[in-house]
């Protein structure tokens, strides 16, 4: 064997010690053993690139650091340099025992620390990436907008109903009960509405994003969009609003085009969550698009209406996702403020059971936190909107980096559980945007009774958009600190916010 080279201090190291110091320091071996060009070499472009990364975060912080990463063609380029890196570090770990004629035993220890420090972890990165990159293609599309850029009757320029397109026409074939699954359109589908671009804000300085939760089970023959949440971002501050628009809200006016020239009043006669199945199966003829995306264009277009807001995105999440992705995050702390007791509680595992939950601060599951979500029958809609907004939040406070890292459960969670009209290409600017927003304080609206009576009134509408249209009031700096915005009650002032949290 050939004698070990003196370190520094002239004690002997001997090449299986060098080699196993190597998976760990790359060019570290190399330098115990006397070799200082060599672990230079083999060093430098490892810790060339740890100093990259390292200057990023100073300048930038994790958001920079997102902010490649959801680049597109970025998780490529990463993969292949998980692979080079990898590769790097087994050479320099072979080279440093070059030369030496080790027993058996000694090499299947230095194999066996290579597998376990080297290999193991380049492959779980490289899983990473390919999951984190799958779950963006699973959610994101790269779609082609329709040419038509509004809500109309394919059959008219102008919107007017075509022949047979009225109210009382007779509705499309509605599907059996037993199968209320249904499906979110696919990522190729073109959507009738125009897709925002590479700034999805446009250019009234805020970002209007939709998000729908989809109610979906065996007893229900479609899906039932029962969350209609708003979430507005001014732009130059990052400040949010969030408007929670009941399930059952009556009268709500129709945008132009064919629907509303079918109606009498011109607006939505039914419960506001039923827009989504009159356009699916009932009445398809009178809004753009085909199968679930059409019914979507048709929640889009009538809530954009109501609010007088040009919607940029959509996000529709299957209640589903939601157990899958908070179970992907490890559970999730809620404080209950008020306790629930549902006697009659639709799990969508066992059925209707009897739900309780504490008062204080709980650890959810994805069951429990859907059920925290859900659960109507012990007060009403409007308490449980209040309960969805909240949960929101707390994922939004709580969905860290060890999450997002995970990108393999978040994969799976949210693989066909989730879709948006957001092109990929928009996720650089939106997360810039979202890593502003997400420290901001957010505005609470619900719009409720008695302030706001279920069935709408034209006085009632025009209270509507005057809140929304002033969600955001005027601040001296650019960073409003918590203070700024006071917290009122539409009991008290039907034009502001029910409550602000910080």
């Amino acid at each position: 064997m050939k004698p070990a080279s003196p370190n520094r201090t002239g004690t002997p190291i001997s090449p299986v010690r060098a080699a196993l110091i190597t998976t760990l320091f790359t060019g570290a071996g190399h330098w115990l053993r006397g070799n200082r060009r060599q672990a230079a070499l083999f060093a430098a472009p490892i810790l060339t690139l740890l100093a990259s990364v390292l200057l990023l975060t100073l300048i930038g912080g994790t958001t920079q650091l997102l902010v490649i990463l959801v680049t597109p063609g970025a998780l490529l380029a990463l993969g292949l340099l998980n692979i080079v890196v990898g590769g790097w570090r087994l050479g320099a770990t072979a080279h440093v025992m070059r030369g030496a004629r080790l027993p058996t035993r000694d090499r299947a220890v230095v194999v066996a620390a290579a597998l376990l420090l080297i290999v193991a972890p380049h492959v779980a990165v490289g899983r990473s990436l390919i999951a984190f990159d799958e779950l963006l293609n699973e959610t994101f599309a790269e779609v082609s907008p329709s040419p038509e850029p509004s809500v109309t009757s394919p059959g008219s320029a102008d919107g007017s109903p075509s022949p047979g397109n009225s109210a009382d026409a007779s509705p499309g074939t509605v599907p059996p009960r037993g199968d209320g699954t249904g499906t979110l359109p696919s990522l190729t589908v073109t959507t009738p509405w125009t897709r925002p671009g590479e700034i999805p804000w446009g250019d009234d300085g805020t970002f209007d994003l939709l998000l729908l939760g989809s109610d979906a089970g065996t007893d229900r023959w479609s899906r039932r969009m029962d969350v209609m949440l708003l979430v507005e971002v001014d732009v130059a501050t990052g400040r949010v609003a969030m408007f929670g628009f009941p399930r059952n809200m009556m009268n709500v006016p129709l945008p132009p085009g064919a629907a509303r020239n079918a109606s009498p009043c011109g607006c939505f006669k039914k419960l506001l969550n039923e827009v989504y199945t009159d356009a699916t199966f009932y009445y398809p003829q009178l809004w753009p698009g085909e199968g679930s995306v059409s019914g979507i264009a048709a929640v889009r277009a009538t809530i954009s209406e109501l609010a007088q807001r040009p919607i940029d995105a959509v996000l529709v999440a299957d209640l589903w996702g939601v157990i899958k992705v908070v179970d992907a995050m490890g559970g999730i702390d809620m404080n209950v403020t008020e306790p629930i007791y549902d006697k009659n509680y639709p799990d969508p595992v066992l059925g209707s059971i009897q739900l309780r939950i504490d008062s204080g601060l709980q650890h959810f599951n994805g069951r429990l936190a859907l059920a925290y979500a859900r659960s109507r029958h012990q007060d009403s809609d409007y308490g449980r909107m209040r309960r969805q907004q909240a949960l929101l939040l707390a994922i939004r406070d709580q969905l860290g980096a060890a999450t997002i890292l995970n990108a393999p459960a978040l994969a799976a969670a949210a693989k066909g559980y989730v879709w948006t009209d957001l092109p990929r290409s928009s996720l650089p600017n939106l997360v810039d945007l979202f890593s502003r927003a997400a420290t901001a304080q957010v505005r609470l609206f619900r719009f409720a009774p008695s302030a706001y009576p279920a069935y709408l009134t034209p006085a009632t509408i025009a209270k509507i958009r005057t809140v929304i249209a002033n969600a955001f009031p005027a601040v001296a700096s650019p960073s409003p600190s918590p203070t700024e915005v006071p917290s009122a009650s539409p009991e008290v002032s039907p034009s502001a916010p029910e409550s602000v949290v910080p």
